[in-house]
Formats: structure tokens, sequence, C-alpha cells
């Protein structure tokens, strides 16, 4: 998957193999391993360096190495959650990734005919940005159509959704009053949606 960032953020460029690899000092075919993730043991210097020359930074996301159940509190605000949505929905808790290795999971997922939601359950909004790639991510691997986040209404989080600004409003074309509403309706919701209970 790196690799794969590294080829199309050189070819986005507009930039060779050849050209990358006299900026990196090293030959062609080790830059077309590199891209085709074909090298084991690639140091972090050696990484920041190739991403650097295509115009990227490397940043690093860790997984536990256990999933981690939903917590009290999530469970808690997902229950409020739930009971404010039609009865329809097929309701799966801790939906897994069907990734060999991928030991993330979506909060829940939501399904009727022709419509899958990932729904991510946020007790603490540390950095929404990050979180809300992280959650789009799920979305993508599970193939899911919707992506919901329901939000602890706290000042702390509300405060951090203001500050956020226009990418929440991008983000989430679907607030708390309408999202509800649709999901209520037990249809797809026709959007994503962000939620505050």
């Amino acid at each position: 998957m790196i690799g794969r960032e590294l080829r199309v953020a050189r070819i986005v460029a507009g930039q060779t193999q050849k050209q990358i690899a006299a900026a990196l000092r090293t030959s062609t075919s080790h830059v077309s391993r590199v891209e085709h993730g074909l090298i084991r043991g690639l140091t972090m210097a050696q990484l920041h360096r190739h991403a650097a020359v295509v115009g990227l930074k490397p940043y690093i996301n860790l997984y536990p190495l256990i999933a981690r159940p939903l917590d009290r509190a999530q469970l808690q605000l997902f229950e409020r959650f739930r009971a404010r949505i039609a009865g329809g929905w097929a309701v799966t808790l801790e939906a897994t990734m069907p990734i060999r290795g991928d030991l993330r999971a979506a909060d829940a997922v939501l399904a009727i005919p022709g419509c899958r939601c990932v729904v991510e359950i946020i007790t603490r909004l540390a950095d929404f940005q990050a979180q809300l790639r992280a959650a789009r991510r799920k979305v993508r691997d599970l193939g899911a159509d919707r992506l919901i986040l329901v939000v602890a209404a706290t000042p702390t989080n509300r405060r951090a959704i203001r500050d956020s600004g226009r990418a929440v409003d991008d983000a989430f074309p679907l607030r708390t009053k309408e999202g509800l509403r649709r999901l209520a309706a037990g249809g797809d919701p026709g959007g994503d949606a962000l939620i505050l209970l």
C-alpha cells in the first residue's frame, strides 16, 4: 500500500522512476521494487526521503494488537442512538474488517436491503480529521454505503466540531435531526450523518 501511494504520487508529480532514483542516489530497479512492495526492511529514514522526493510526508497509524470492544460509555451512547432509529435495521456490533490480519472493527454496521451504514461511536473527539479519516477507511474496507458518526453531545465535543469548520459541513450533509429522521424512516439516509446525542 505504501509503495502504491509512492507510485501514484510520483506519477501525479510527472516524474519517472529514473528521476526518483537519481534524486535518491539509487537504482531505477530499487525504486520499482519499493513501488511494488517488494523491498523488506525499508528504514524510516529511507521512507521519509523517498516520500519527500515525490511530495509526500509519511504519517504513521498505530493499531492495537487485539480488537478493543466498545466501552461502557460507547455502549450507552449506541443504545440511545439505536432507540431513535427504525427497528428494521439489522445491527452488527464490532464489525471486523474482511482483511486478513486487520484487527480494526467498525463500532457497528446497520444494514437494510441496498444500504449498509458504518456507525462509529465517539465519546471524546480528540482529532476530528484523524477520526474521520479512520472512519472513512472502515467504510471503504467494509464496502459500506454511508458513515454515521454518533458523537456524545458534550461541550468539549461541540467545540471540537465547531472548530473543524467547513470540514464538518463538507463531510456530513446530514446533521442530528435530519439524520435521525431518515434513519427512523428505515431507508437509505441518502448521505453521511453526524449525530450529536
